[in-house]
C-alpha cells in the first residue's frame, strides 16, 4: 500500500537559524500552490556549565549551525515529504547536497518502508557553489562524550577514564530524564543537559493524520555536539556506536534499510567527510565503540556492577511522551536484545540486579527471540544487534551453565545449530575488535589497553 497524506504542502523551506545568548532556535515552514502555511520552531538550551561561548556570528559556529538546522529538519520534512527543498540565506556545495539527500534518504528509510513510499529522488537538496571551509576554534578542554544513560555511554566514559583524558558528558533531549542523570551521577563526571524542544504543532500534525515514523536521530545529536562543541571551545564529540549499528533490517526500492542508519560506520565516515569540507580544524566526531560488537560492549559492561541500578537501555524512555515507569520494560526488542548479551556474563543474582526481572523468561517475547536469530521475519526494528551476536550470545551463556528458558532452547537446537556447525568460532568472531573504523592510533590503543583488562 502506497501511504498518502491529506495536507496539500509541496513546498519545506529551512527559514530562520539564530542563536540568541543560550538558546538555539531553528525555524522550518511547510507551503503550499494555494498560500496554505505551517510554521515551526525547535529550540535548544544551552546550560550555563558549558562556560562562556563562542560569539555567534562566528562563521565556523554559522556553518554548524546551518548543518544542525538540516538535520533536524528531517522530523517536520517527514510530514509530507515536499519535493521542493528551499534553504533560505545559504548555499550548498555540490558534495553537501549529495550528502543532506542521503541524509533523507537512508536516515528515512525506515520510515520510507513502514509508510510503503518509494524513496527515489524525494529528497533533492539545490546545490551551488559552496563556501570555503571556515577554520573552527577549539581549545584544549574537556572532550564532550554523548551521554544516553546507557551501557554504551558507560563503557566509553570507563575507557576514556582508564586512558587518562579529561571528558564532559553531553545529553541533548529532555532534561527529565533520570536515567540519564542516574547514570551520570555514579560515574562522578560532569553532565551538560542541552534542552531540546520540538514544536509542539508537529505533534498535533502527526495526531491529524501526517506521515509519522523513524528520523536519524543520531545525525541530529552528531551535529548538535558539533555546535556545542564549537560554542563552548571544547575539542571532541565522542559516540558510542557499535559495529553491528551497520547491519540493516530490510531491503526496500534499492536501499538498504537500517534502523540504526546515522549510527552506522557509513554516516559516521560521510559526517566526517562533511567536517573536514566545512569546518578546518574543528571538532573531532568519532565513535569510541567502532570496532567492537554488542556481546563484547556488554562483557565489558558487566565488569562495572556499580552501575547496574543506575542505567537503563530500554527505549521506552526516550518517547515524545515522557519516560517509561521501570528501567527495563522487559517487553520490547531491544530490552529481550541486551538480556541475551548480558546472559553469558552475569549469574542469576547479578542478572535480576540490572534488569529487574527476566524478558527471556515470559513466552510473549519468543517471537522477538527469532526475529533476533534470524529464523523469523526481519531484523526487529529497534537498537539491536546481528543474529550472530545473539547465536554467539547463546552458545557462551549455554556453555557457562546459565539458565535459558526452555522454548528458547527448542528454537535454538531446531533451527540455530544446523545452520553454525562451528559456535566456538562464531562467538570468537563476534567478540574480537574489528579494524573497520575511525579511530585514530591513539584512540585504538586507549580500546586496546581497556580490552586487554575488561
Amino acid at each position: 500500500m502506497v501511504a498518502h497524506t491529506a495536507f496539500p504542502f509541496d513546498t519545506f523551506s529551512f527559514t530562520h537559524r539564530a542563536i540568541e545568548r543560550r538558546r538555539v532556535r531553528l525555524g522550518y515552514t511547510l507551503t503550499s500552490r494555494d498560500g496554505a502555511r505551517a510554521e515551526f520552531e525547535e529550540t535548544l538550551e544551552l546550560t550555563d556549565a558549558l562556560g562562556p561561548l563562542v560569539p555567534a556570528d562566528d562563521p565556523a559556529v554559522d556553518r554548524a549551525l546551518l548543518g544542525l538546522h538540516l538535520a533536524a529538519g528531517t522530523s517536520y520534512w517527514k510530514t509530507c515529504i515536499p519535493r521542493q527543498l528551499v534553504v533560505e540565506n545559504a548555499s550548498l556545495s555540490g558534495d553537501d547536497a549529495t550528502f543532506w539527500n542521503t541524509v533523507y534518504t537512508l536516515g528515512l528509510g525506515e520510515f520510507f518502508y513502514r509508510n510503503g513510499i518509494d524513496p527515489t529522488g524525494r529528497a533533492s537538496f539545490p546545490e551551488a557553489e559552496g563556501p570555503a571551509p571556515e577554520p573552527a576554534r577549539t581549545a584544549p578542554g574537556p572532550s564532550l562524550l554523548l551521554w544516553g544513560g546507557g551501557k554504551d555511554s558507560v563503557v566509553s566514559h570507563e575507557i576514556l577514564k582508564a586512558a587518562g583524558e579529561a571528558h564532559e558528558f553531553l545529553s541533548i533531549g529532555r532534561p527529565e530524564w533520570e536515567w540519564v542523570r542516574r547514570s551520570a551521577a555514579v560515574a562522578g563526571g560532569t553532565l551538560h543537559v542541552v534542552s531540546r524542544r520540538l514544536d509542539p504543532k508537529l505533534l498535533e500534525m502527526n495526531a491529524a493524520g501526517a506521515l509519522n515514523g523513524h528520523v536519524p536521530v543520531n545525525a541530529v545529536l552528531a551535529f548538535a555536539g558539533t555546535l556545542v562543541a564549537l560554542l563552548a571551545g571544547r575539542p571532541a564529540v565522542i559516540a558510542s556506536n557499535e559495529a553491528s549499528a551497520s547491519f540493516g533490517n530490510a531491503t526496500w526500492h534499492g536501499i538498504d534499510v537500517n534502523h540504526q542508519w546515522s549510527k552506522s560506520l557509513e554516516f559516521e565516515r560521510l559526517f566526517r567527510a562533511w567536517l573536514r569540507r566545512n569546518l578546518r580544524g574543528g571538532p573531532e566526531y568519532v565513535s569510541l565503540l567502532r570496532p567492537l560488537s554488542e556481546l563484547r560492549i556488554v562483557k565489558a559492561f558487566a565488569t562495572h556492577p556499580k552501575y547496574f541500578d543506575a542505567v537503563t537501555s530500554c527505549n521506552a524512555h526516550f518517547k515524545q511522551s515522557g519516560p517509561a515507569a521501570r528501567r527495563f520494560c522487559l517487553a520490547c526488542p531491544k530490552c529481550v536484545f541486551v538480556s541475551l548479551m548480558a546472559r553469558p556474563w552475569l549469574d542469576d543474582a547479578a542478572y535480576h540486579a540490572l534488569f529487574g526481572g527476566d524478558a527471556l523468561a515470559d513466552p510473549g517475547n519468543h517471537t522477538f527471540v527469532e526475529e533476533l536469530l534470524g529464523v523469523r521475519g526481519t531484523k526487529p526494528f529497534e537498537c539491536v544487534g546481528t543474529p550472530d551476536e545473539t547465536v554467539a550470545a547463546l552458545h557462551l551463556a549455554l556453555a557457562r551453565g546459565r539458565t535459558i528458558p526452555h522454548g528458547i532452547m527448542t528454537t535454538f537446537a531446531g533451527h540455530v545449530l544446523p545452520k553454525y556447525p562451528d559456535l566456538d568460532a562464531v562467538a570468537g568472531h563476534v567478540l574480537t575488535r574489528s579494524y573497520n573504523h575511525e579511530l585514530s592510533t591513539l584512540r585504538t590503543a586507549q580500546l586496546d589497553d581497556y580490552l586487554d583488562r575488561h
